[in-house]
């Protein structure tokens, strides 16, 4: 049965200061890249008719985009849609949100793109995929090292509470059984805190996300991927709401991220953001 984050949980991870790193809402952003084209605006995005603007909205999932302590956000996807907004001669501006309002934002119009956007039959209903994909990211199982649940092929996964980020898509059968006990949060730095002191008995996370914030948040000699591997990756990809003006220009945005990727501009921000992945090698063909 699947369970949501409460107010009252929400205040125990405040009481414990564990709630500082899942807060979404900041609007300051990007020290390490340019952002003289950005505007970052926190009231919800009205619906698009201007079309002198490129409007995304944006959740902290680092790589991608990265909160620093003192709140400014830079990361992969700042950079590309910065880079983006200016071949296109639009001005940037930028929505904070939670991935499920991000969602709703984007099927609803308000918004004119999103990214680090996997692939659904469901989501294809209100977003046009960009292709070709600009990244890839693997779905991996996470336990505590002191709890190390045996997980080695899915159906381990039977008697454990497996915590999982709401609304995201990791791989099938996983995201549509309803026989497993989930706990959803609304990032995986919750969900790996509450793993560290065993709230949770395993977590399925994206490795680019997880492994970053194992990293930085110092719980690599509390937290070790489990065996299972599934064998297959997600693509990443920009999305255009169906309801954007900018669905006239999908042409043009296209050439734009094959261009990105066909100068090198991607592999030098995997190289600054995501150094683990193989540069020339983050774009599997189309």
């Amino acid at each position: 049965m699947t369970t949501f984050i409460t107010a009252n949980i929400t205040r125990w991870f405040t009481a414990n200061s564990f709630a500082r790193a899942g807060i979404v809402a900041s609007i300051a952003i990007c020290a390490a890249y340019s952002v003289s084209n950005i505007a970052i605006a926190n009231e919800r995005p009205s619906p698009r008719t201007n079309t002198g603007f490129l409007v995304a909205a944006f959740s902290v999932w680092e790589p991608f985009v990265i909160e620093d302590e003192d709140g400014k956000r830079h990361g992969i996807d700042v950079a590309l849609l910065t880079e983006i907004a200016d071949r296109l001669s639009l001005e940037l501006h930028l929505h904070p949100c939670p991935w499920r309002r991000c969602l709703k934002t984007l099927e609803d119009g308000h918004i004119d793109v999103l990214t680090s956007f996997a692939y659904t039959k469901e989501r294809e209903e209100y977003a046009f995929y960009i292709k070709p994909a600009y990244s890839q990211v693997t779905p991996v199982f996470y336990v505590n090292r002191n709890n190390p649940f045996p997980i080695e092929e899915y159906r381990d996964l039977q008697d454990l509470t497996v915590g999982a980020v709401v609304d995201s898509r990791y791989f099938e059968p996983f995201d549509s059984d309803t026989s497993l006990d989930k706990f959803e949060a609304t990032n995986e730095i919750t969900l790996l805190r509450m793993l560290a002191i065993e709230r949770l008995d395993a977590i399925v996370g994206s490795d680019s996300n997880a492994d970053f914030e194992i990293r930085r948040n110092q719980l690599e000699d509390t937290i070790t991927k489990a065996p299972f591997r599934l064998g297959q990756d997600n693509e990443i990809h920009l999305v255009v709401s169906r309801k954007s003006p900018l669905m006239a220009r999908t042409d043009q945005i296209a050439k734009i991220m094959q261009d990105l990727i066909n100068e090198g501009f991607v592999d030098n921000l995997y190289k600054q953001y995501w150094p683990d992945k193989i540069p020339g090698n983050n774009t599997p063909t189309e």
